[in-house]
């Protein structure tokens, strides 16, 4: 599902403006709005809920329990995320959540497991074929926010 193929099927729903130039329309434009942010965040969800290397469920963490998320756990983390991603790429979605350091504090996230988080979420753009330029500029706004979700170096 390429941007334009996205762009085109959902009317740029949920970051639609006036008729822009590619220059002057915001990163969630450019992604292909709400829709094709919830199709990157379903794909990243799955993708890195399996990754060992991101320890999605917390798994011996200093002896603390192990995250079981219920499916209703799952689709409220996906909300969060599609708020997050589209508000951070410039949509007009408000992101409903706690901040990034208040959510993540305790869970001990080290550096190695961000990235393999990032890694994840690369692999799912690039299914969905997202140029390299929104890419990038996707990964370094979440890459800012490590300085709060990383406890351990």
């Amino acid at each position: 599902m390429g941007v334009a193929v996205v762009a085109h099927a959902s009317g740029l729903a949920g970051c639609r403006g006036r008729e822009k130039t590619a220059a002057q329309k915001s990163l969630c434009e450019r992604l292909g709005g709400e829709p094709a942010v919830k199709a990157v965040v379903a794909d990243f969800v799955g993708r890195t809920a399996i990754n060992p290397k991101a320890n999605f469920s917390r798994k011996a963490v200093d002896g603390d329990a192990e995250w079981k998320p219920a499916p209703a756990d799952v689709e409220r983390l996906k909300v969060l995320l599609v708020q997050f991603v589209a508000s951070a790429a410039g949509g007009p979605q408000k992101y409903d959540g706690r901040s990034m350091k208040e959510s993540h504090k305790g869970m001990k996230i080290t550096m190695t497991q961000f990235n393999a988080v990032a890694n994840d979420l690369a692999a799912s753009l690039d299914k969905f074929k997202v140029p390299a330029k929104e890419k990038a500029e996707l990964l370094a706004a979440v890459a800012s926010a490590s300085k709060d979700m990383v406890e351990v170096p």
